[in-house]
C-alpha cells in the first residue's frame, strides 16, 4: 500500500513539474518547485527581484576582484531576508538543519557524554547507557582537546558541535585523569534523546509526567510512559510542559487527543487567504475525564500552547503556573535542495474558542524579544493582576467560562515565580555560579563515599547540612536570617543540585519536585475534588 502510494505520489510530482515549465515556456516566466516536510510540492515563479538575486551572485562569482565564498555570502543573504520578516520565520544552513532534523526524530549522533563548565573546562559528569563509550570515560575527566582544537575556555555549545559527527565515526579526545593527560578515541553513535524526559507517581493516584519538547516520537513515549503508570494505579496525572518549547505540532495534538472526547476540536490554523484547517480529537483518548493537572510557564511555547489551549478551552483540565510564551506562529519547513531549509511562517494557530496564542510582534524583533524581561518588570510573573488584557479579547470556554487571548495561555490557577522555592539567595548569587561549582567540588572530594550511595537511598535520607552551611556562610548569610520554610528550600536544593552531579536530571527532578509549589497545587486541587 506504501508503495503504491509513493508512486502515485511521483509521479503527480512528475505530471505537476510538467505543467509548471510548461507554463513557463507558454508564458515566459521561469517557475520551479520546491518540497516541504510532508513531501508537498509548491510551485514558485521567480519574479523580476528574484532573477536580480541570482545576477548579482553569478556576477560576483564570476568577476569580482577577489576570490570569495558565495556560498556563505548567500547562506548570510538569506538569514538577513528571513531576519525581516517575523520572529520564527528562519533560515537553517545544512549543518544545522540537519542537526535539528535529527533532533526532531529523537536522537543525535555523539559520543554520549553529559558534562559541565567548570573553570572553563568541559567537565563529563555522566555517560549516557546508550553511548558506545560507556566504559571509556569517567565522572570528573577534563576534556582539554577535541581533535586538533583546544576547548579550554571555549562555550559548551561549541564543543558540542565538534564532538557530534557522522554515525560510527570516531573523535580523539584529549582529557585529564587524576591529574594525567591522555588521549582517548571515542566511536560516535546513535543516541536516542527522550522527549518524555520524567515520569513517576507522586502518590497512590496522581501521576507526574515531564515534557521536554515534541518530537515524532514524543506520542509513543508518552503513550508507553502511560501504560507503566497505570500499572501502578495512576487515576490522575500532573502533565509538566514548563520550559518545553514547543516543536511537531502533530505530535503536541497527539498529546491532547489522549484527554479530549472525540470530535472535540484541539487546535486550527488560518493562512494568508483566511482559509481554516481544523483538528479534531478522535476516539483513541485513554485520559479523557480522569482530572488533569497542566503545568504552563512563560517558557512553555507553540505545541505546549496548543495542548494547554485546547484542555483549557475544551475544560478537560485546570491549567497551573503563569503566562505562556505567546508563539503561535505556523512554520512550514521547506527544502532549498541542497541540504539546507527554511522554515517559513505560512499560518497562524488558534485555540478551540478562537483565541490566538501568538503574542504581538509588529514593533520590532527586538521589542518582541524583550518581552519576558518586561514581565519581570510590569510584576506580571509575581501579580496575577498585573496581566493586563483587554475586555475585546475575552473568549468562552465550552462551559462559559471566561478566558483570555492576546498572546500566550492564562492559567487558571497563578503561580507567582518568586513562590517556585528559590529564596533571595538563589537570585542573587546564581549568576556568579557559586553553588554548582562547591557542590561539584564536593562531590569530587567525597566521590568515593557518595558513589557507594544508591539513587533510592540518597533521595531519601540525605542531608546536606554540612555543605548548606558552608555555602550559606560563602554567601554571608546564616541560618537565622531564613524562615524555616527558605530553609527547608535550600537543602532541598543543595540536595537536589547534587543528585543531579551524581545520578541525574531525574534524580534532581524527584527531591526538587518535594517543594514545587506548581505540584504542591496540583496535589491540594487533586486532594479538594
Amino acid at each position: 500500500m506504501n508503495s503504491t502510494l509513493r508512486t502515485l505520489n511521483i509521479i503527480l510530482a512528475l505530471i505537476a513539474v510538467l505543467i509548471i515549465f510548461g507554463l513557463g515556456y507558454q508564458t515566459g516566466k521561469r517557475y520551479d518547485i520546491a518540497v516541504d516536510e510532508n513531501d508537498k510540492y509548491l510551485a514558485i515563479s521567480y519574479s523580476v527581484n528574484e532573477q536580480k538575486m541570482r545576477r548579482l551572485m553569478s556576477l560576483i562569482d564570476n568577476h569580482y576582484v577577489h576570490d570569495i565564498n558565495t556560498d556563505s555570502l548567500v547562506d548570510k543573504t538569506i538569514g538577513f531576508v528571513m531576519s525581516n520578516l517575523d520572529p520564527h520565520s528562519v533560515y537553517l544552513e545544512k549543518k544545522l538543519s540537519r542537526n535539528m532534523d535529527r533532533e526532531m526524530k529523537g536522537y543525535y549522533v555523539g559520543i554520549g557524554i553529559q558534562y559541565v563548565i567548570y573553570k572553563d573546562t568541559i567537565v563529563i559528569t555522566h555517560v549516557d547507557k546508550n553511548s558506545p563509550n560507556k566504559k571509556l570515560f569517567k565522572l570528573s575527566d577534563r576534556v582539554l582537546q577535541v581533535g586538533d582544537s583546544t576547548v579550554v575556555g571555549q562555550a559548551a555549545e561549541r564543543v558540542g558541535d565538534m564532538i557530534q559527527g557522522e554515525n560510527n565515526s570516531t573523535v580523539e579526545l584529549d582529557i585529564l585523569r587524576d591529574g594525567k593527560r591522555q588521549t582517548l578515541t571515542a566511536k560516535r553513535g546513535v543516541i536516542p534523546k527522550a522527549s518524555v524526559t520524567e515520569y513517576f507517581m507522586i502518590n497512590e493516584n496522581l501521576a507526574y509526567v515531564k515534557i521536554a519538547r515534541f518530537v515524532s516520537t514524543t506520542a509513543e513515549e508518552f503513550s508507553e510512559a502511560l501504560k507503566q503508570l497505570k500499572k501502578e494505579g495512576m487515576q490522575e496525572l500532573v502533565l509538566d510542559l514548563r520550559g518545553n518549547p514547543g516543536g511537531i505540532m502533530s505530535a503536541a495534538e497527539k498529546i491532547a487527543d489522549e484527554f479530549l472526547t472525540e470530535n472535540k476540536l484541539i487546535v486550527f490554523t488560518q493562512d494568508n487567504q483566511g482559509k481554516k484547517e481544523f483538528r479534531y480529537a478522535t476516539n483513541r483518548g485513554t485520559m479523557d475525564g480522569k482530572p488533569l493537572y497542566v503545568l504552563i510557564d512563560e517558557g512553555s511555547a507553540s505545541a505546549s500552547e496548543i495542548i494547554a489551549g485546547a484542555i483549557q478551552d475544551n475544560d478537560a483540565g485546570v491549567i497551573i503556573g503563569r503566562r505562556s510564551y505567546g508563539k503561535g506562529l505556523v512554520q512550514r519547513e521547506i527544502s532549498l535542495g541542497d541540504g539546507s531549509k527554511l522554515r517559513l511562517t505560512t499560518a497562524k494557530y488558534f485555540t478551540p474558542s478562537g483565541r490566538s496564542i501568538q503574542k504581538p510582534y509588529l514593533n520590532g524583533i527586538e521589542e518582541y524579544n524583550r518581552d519576558i524581561s518586561a514581565r519581570y518588570m510590569s510584576g506580571e510573573v509575581f501579580n496575577k493582576d498585573s496581566i493586563k488584557v483587554p475586555d475585546s479579547l475575552m473568549f468562552k470556554t465550552s462551559r462559559g467560562r471566561t478566558v483570555f487571548g492576546g498572546g500566550g495561555i492564562i492559567p487558571d490557577e497563578f503561580i507567582p515565580i518568586d513562590s517556585v522555592g528559590y529564596g533571595r539567595w538563589y537570585y542573587e548569587h546564581a549568576h556568579r555560579n557559586i553553588f554548582n561549582t562547591r557542590i561539584f567540588e564536593y562531590i569530587e572530594q567525597n566521590n568515593k563515599s557518595l558513589s557507594k550511595i544508591k539513587e533510592e537511598h540518597f533521595i531519601a535520607f540525605h542531608n546536606p547540612k554540612e555543605l548548606a552551611e558552608e555555602l550559606l556562610a560563602k554567601i554571608n548569610l546564616v541560618p537565622e536570617q531564613f524562615s524555616e520554610a527558605e530553609m527547608m528550600n535550600f537543602h532541598t536544593f543543595i540536595k537536589a543540585t547534587m543528585a543531579r552531579f551524581l545520578y541525574g536530571e531525574s534524580a534532581y527532578n524527584k527531591i526538587w519536585n518535594q517543594r514545587d509549589p506548581m505540584i504542591q497545587r496540583a496535589i491540594e486541587l487533586n486532594q479538594a475534588n
